[in-house]
Order: C-alpha cells, then sequence, then structure tokens
C-alpha cells in the first residue's frame, strides 16, 4: 500500500515456569532453555555484577530474570493472607477513635498526662516511677467521642517499643518538660514519629526554651512559623488537659480518621503475656472490622480462635469495633508486638498461614547467607587456579574404590581436622546453598567437608552408604527420607543420616557434629598461692628432706589439690603436694596470711621467691 506504513508487532506467548526457592545460574539456564553466557549477558544488562555460572540466586530474582525471557513464574497456590484494600469511597463508612502515642523523655510526665486522662492509679503503682510496657486505654470525653491512647515507655531501654507505638499511631503527643526540655529521648522519639509518618502535638509548659530546642530539630510550633500545634498541660493539676483533648479532636477530624466495623477484622497487637488461667494473651488495637468471640485470626507466625474479649478495664465484652483496644486469649504461641493482626475463615486456613510463615522466615535466613556463599565462591575462583587444582589432585588427594567405583577424597595435608559429610537434597538450588554453609562450618582447626557422590539429588543409595562408611562421612538429607532398606544398611555399617526439612535445623546439627572433632580445653583456675621465703633441711637417716617454708598470699592452700610452682612468671613443675605441715602438724588446709612447710612429691629444686600456686582443673568443649 502506497504512502502506508505496515506496522507488524510479535505476540509471544507466556509461558507457565516452576522455580525452587534457590538455583544457580548454569540451572536457570538450563530451565530457560538459554545459553548460560546469553544468560549472563541479560543479567549484566539488568544490572547484576560480577556473575559467573555458579551465583545462587533467590527465588524473587530468578522469578524476575524468568520474566525478561516472557515466562510467568508459578509458586503454587497462594498460602499467606492480606489486608483488603481500602474501598475506593469512604462515603458513608463512619469515623473510629484516633490511636494516639504519649512520647518523650523517661520522667517527663507522660503516664501522669494519661493517668488524669482515665481517672487511674498507674503512675503512682509503676516500679520506679518508669512504665515498662506499652499499654493501650479508650478515653470518654466530655463531647461523647473517645480517643485511643498508646502510653510507650521512655526510657531508653525500651527504644524498639516506642518504634512500634509510633508505627501503628495516628497522631503523636510529644511530651516535654518543662526543666528538662529536649533529652535524648525527645529526639528519638521525633525520629520515629517521621518515619511513622504521623503528625505531633506537644504539651509543654516552658514554651520559650522549649520552643527553641524543638526548633533546632525542625518541629516548628504554630506562632513561631510552624503548623505544629503547642498545648501548655500539667498532669498533676489538669491545666489545659481540656484543650490538649480538644486539639487531638480536631487534629483527627482534620485527617478524616475512619473504619469499617463490618468485614473481615485488622488490626495490631501492642503487648502479649502468659497469664494464670488464661494461657497466652494478647493486647490489640482493632484498626478494621469487630472481633468476636469464635473468631480465627493470625498474627505472625501464630494464630488463635478468640475464646474471650475484654476491654482496657478488664471486663469481658461480646465484641470490639475498630478504634477500640482489647485482650484476646486463645492464641496457639504469643505473637510479637507490632504484628499485623488479621482475620481467616477457619482453623485449618490459621494453621496454614501459620506454617506458610515460618517457612518464610526461614527461607529469609538462608537468603540473608546467599550473598556470603557467592562471595565465598567467587574468592575460591580467584584463589584456586587450574594449576593449583591439578597439583591438588596429585598430591593432596585420595582415591577410595566403593564397589566398582572411585571416589576423589582430599586428605589432610596439615593439622586441620575434617568432618566429612555426603550431602542428598531435593533440588539442585537447595543443595548448593547447604553445600556452601556446610563448607564454611568450621575454624582453623576443624573444618565441614562435602564429599562428592554418585548424585546429590534425590533419597539416599547404597553407594552413598559405602562412601560414608569408608571415609567416616555423615549423610544429610534435606527434604529427602531415606528408604528403609537403606537406613537399616546405615545402622549396619555404623554410618549416621541427619535428615531435616528446614535449613537452619540441619546447620546446627552439623555444626554440632564438627564441634566434636575439637580438642577439649583443659582450664586451670587458681584457687590460692603460697610464696617460698625460706628453704630448710631436714637431715634423715639415709637422705635430706628440703622443706618450703611458705606463707599463704591468697585464698587458701589445699593438701589435696594439685599445684604449680611458678618461677619468674614460668612453671617450674606441676604435680602434687607430699606434706603440708603448719607447724608440727599435718594440715588439709592452711589460710590467707599463715604460714606453712611444703613438700613435693619426686621432687625438691625449688627456691626461694618461688610461688606455689594451688589450682582446680576442669575439662570444657569448645564452641565453634
Amino acid at each position: 500500500m502506497t504512502g502506508t506504513e505496515i506496522q507488524r508487532r510479535t505476540i509471544t506467548a507466556v509461558r507457565p515456569i516452576i522455580l525452587p526457592r534457590f538455583i544457580s545460574i548454569s540451572n536457570l539456564a538450563r530451565l530457560l532453555n538459554v545459553r548460560q553466557q546469553s544468560l549472563v549477558r541479560t543479567m549484566s544488562k539488568m544490572g547484576f555484577e560480577a556473575l559467573s555460572f555458579d551465583h545462587i540466586l533467590d527465588y524473587e530474582t530468578s522469578c524476575l530474570i524468568a520474566m525478561e525471557y516472557d515466562f510467568e513464574p508459578k509458586s503454587g497456590q497462594v498460602r499467606d493472607v492480606f489486608p483488603d484494600p481500602s474501598p475506593a469511597s469512604m462515603d458513608g463508612v463512619p469515623n473510629r477513635p484516633a490511636f494516639v502515642t504519649i512520647m518523650g523523655h523517661v520522667d517527663h510526665g507522660k503516664t501522669t498526662i494519661l493517668d488524669y486522662l482515665r481517672k487511674s492509679s498507674i503512675a503512682a503503682s509503676e516500679h520506679g516511677g518508669i512504665t515498662q510496657h506499652i499499654g493501650a486505654f479508650s478515653v470518654s470525653l466530655s463531647s461523647g467521642k473517645q480517643i485511643t491512647f498508646l502510653d510507650t515507655p521512655g526510657h531508653a531501654a525500651f527504644l524498639k517499643m516506642r518504634q512500634r507505638g509510633a508505627n501503628i499511631t495516628d497522631i503523636v503527643v510529644l511530651v516535654v518538660a518543662a526543666d528538662d526540655s529536649v533529652m535524648p529521648q525527645t529526639i528519638e522519639a521525633i525520629d520515629h514519629a517521621r518515619k511513622a509518618k504521623v503528625p505531633i502535638d506537644k504539651p509543654n509548659a516552658d514554651v520559650d526554651k522549649v520552643h527553641q530546642d524543638l526548633a533546632r530539630h525542625d518541629i516548628f510550633v504554630e506562632g513561631y512559623g510552624g503548623d505544629v500545634q503547642a498545648v501548655p498541660v500539667s498532669g498533676l493539676t489538669g491545666y489545659g488537659i481540656d484543650n490538649l483533648e480538644e486539639a487531638i479532636l480536631t487534629l483527627a477530624e482534620i485527617l478524616d480518621i475512619k473504619a469499617d466495623a463490618t468485614g473481615k477484622v485488622e488490626g495490631w497487637v501492642i503487648e502479649s503475656k502468659k497469664s494464670k488461667g488464661r494461657g497466652n494473651v494478647a493486647t490489640m488495637l482493632v484498626r478494621r472490622g469487630t472481633v468476636k468471640p469464635g473468631a480465627f485470626l493470625v498474627a505472625g507466625t501464630t494464630y488463635c480462635k478468640v475464646r474471650s474479649i475484654r476491654d482496657d478495664l478488664g471486663k469481658n465484652v461480646k465484641s470490639a469495633s475498630p478504634g477500640h483496644p482489647i485482650e484476646i486469649d486463645g492464641w496457639k504461641e504469643l505473637p510479637e508486638a507490632g504484628d499485623e493482626v488479621l482475620t481467616v475463615d477457619s482453623e485449618q486456613h490459621a494453621k496454614s498461614v501459620s506454617d506458610y510463615r515460618t517457612e518464610r522466615q526461614e527461607e529469609e535466613r538462608t537468603i540473608q547467607g546467599l550473598e556470603g556463599i557467592n562471595e565465598r565462591r567467587r574468592a575460591d575462583r580467584e584463589a584456586h587456579t587450574a594449576a593449583s587444582e591439578k597439583e591438588k589432585s596429585e598430591t593432596g588427594s585420595s582415591r577410595v574404590a566403593v564397589g566398582q567405583k572411585e571416589f576423589l577424597i582430599d586428605v589432610n595435608t596439615d593439622s586441620m581436622k575434617y568432618k566429612n559429610f555426603v550431602l542428598k537434597a531435593d533440588v539442585k538450588g537447595s543443595l548448593e546453598a547447604i553445600e556452601d554453609m556446610i563448607s564454611a562450618i568450621g575454624n582453623d582447626t576443624v573444618k565441614g567437608r562435602i564429599l562428592a557422590s554418585e548424585t546429590a539429588i534425590g533419597p539416599p543409595t547404597e553407594s552413598d552408604i559405602m562412601l560414608a562408611s569408608v571415609s567416616e562421612a555423615d549423610i544429610v538429607c534435606f527434604n529427602v527420607k531415606p528408604p528403609k532398606e537403606i537406613s537399616q544398611l546405615a545402622e549396619a555399617q555404623n554410618v549416621k543420616i541427619l535428615t531435616h526439612t528446614i535449613i537452619y535445623h540441619l546447620l546446627e546439627e552439623v555444626k554440632d557434629r564438627v564441634s566434636e572433632l575439637l580438642e577439649p580445653v583443659v582450664v586451670k583456675t587458681v584457687l590460692g598461692e603460697a610464696a617460698i621465703r625460706s628453704i630448710f633441711e631436714i637431715t634423715l637417716k639415709t637422705s635430706t628432706l628440703r622443706v618450703a617454708g611458705c606463707r599463704v598470699s591468697s585464698g587458701a592452700a589445699k593438701r589435696n589439690l594439685p599445684v604449680r610452682v611458678m618461677r619468674n612468671g614460668n612453671e617450674v613443675f606441676e604435680g602434687t603436694l607430699d606434706t603440708l605441715k603448719q607447724g608440727k602438724f599435718d594440715a588439709s588446709e592452711i589460710a590467707k596470711g599463715a604460714e606453712c612447710g611444703l613438700t613435693f612429691k619426686n621432687w625438691d629444686s625449688f627456691k626461694e621467691g618461688d610461688v606455689v600456686q594451688f589450682y582446680e582443673q576442669t575439662t570444657e568443649m569448645p564452641e565453634l
């Protein structure tokens, strides 16, 4: 067609692909059906650096690369649960009480202000005057509206708890004492509020000084060129409390805080504890939905079926709507403060989510170690040239015959002791990650070492058992189970099989097995010292007996303890006493400051000025 450009678009079909949790670049290239060099070039264009074919990738990274090749990664059924998206329009959705966090330096009056608001005696009853937990309280105001306060500790030891308080709050009230002004915890509270992106209200008494100090930290109050409200208050007399309440309600109205009381429950864990008679109990702030007994909730890696609900006054209630703090029992394990609480439809679903999150935690811990694994592999490639590998195979290895096959095993060429392992896993990606982690276990004297088996994927075979037997190795199984007949053969050959489904549990047991090669450490604890001040010679019928005249300078001299004699800081004798006398009488123990006479078994070459040490000897097993 003259004068017309015809554009052609190539439509590439998206192909599904299932990827393991960990995979090397070479194995990913095989799955994607591309050349390894081509995959490395593509990854370099994507911003990856220092790549090699044995570089290990985590699941998220391999998914990203697969999508570049028009694959759609499949990970099976989604087992986690997430909050529902907010509705497009909030028209008709009721307001909920604002979550207000009280922050500031220790002893600046935070709890005293709350104490006045809720007409309680919390401040007077706290140990040392310091709040030592996160509390949540719902306060009904004279206007009929409610505010939910979080009282975060101000002491420096509770930094993380203050962070959790800031992250789940709508408004922060920063308390600054008139006499101290801005203090270290005040500054930290400002930082936490900024990170949580919540507005700050600030009650204080000494307007000029406090405002000037806060301005140095970029907190500018109304009347001083800023938009942060400043309300002078007294928690002791109640002065300004009404103004503080009004300021909070005004700010809450501006923020237009709303929450739907229907639908799935959402909230946060404020604190958790074991309660006598009630089991595991958690304090929760309801963000959305209505909590009722019998509901199934998930928080972090644990879950519960709600048995009972109590409000902030300790009274049993039948339900709790958004904006209210409640105490719930029925948790399988204690959730962590700051965990998000979500509802599910059944206990089976709750357990599935809990198990999945636990697995994800283990995977994340493994992923954190991948960078170190890849770095070690890069260092190994630089350190081991082809020539050194050839020399190692000629002089530093031995061949072990197993049936009709031979295996090349490194021999100990120095003082290093190795604990051998035969590794078996379900997939290549997991195998490579675990192999490097095991190889990194050890120190300058003992180390873990992986032997090359006939095939490392799948359950152990008879060949693996025989290799482990002749090389004194353990068989390590990850996500694979040995057949019954193989387990029986291993027992007959005195081969230990370690079977695990969680990587870090596996590594802990491997570490224990490597630690068994460590030499025990002998610890000598000196319990007493005696200085030799003079030497006496006693003539016997056939010989002369040399006696060391001593004064006990520290601890005690005990007859049944082993001794060593030190001369100018060097040990010249180690053994036991023959006699210990005080005057003419035998003694079992001589106290500090007393004089005594000593003789040693089979040794009498002591001199004046030598120090006799009485010690206790224990044997300890070192840890890696």
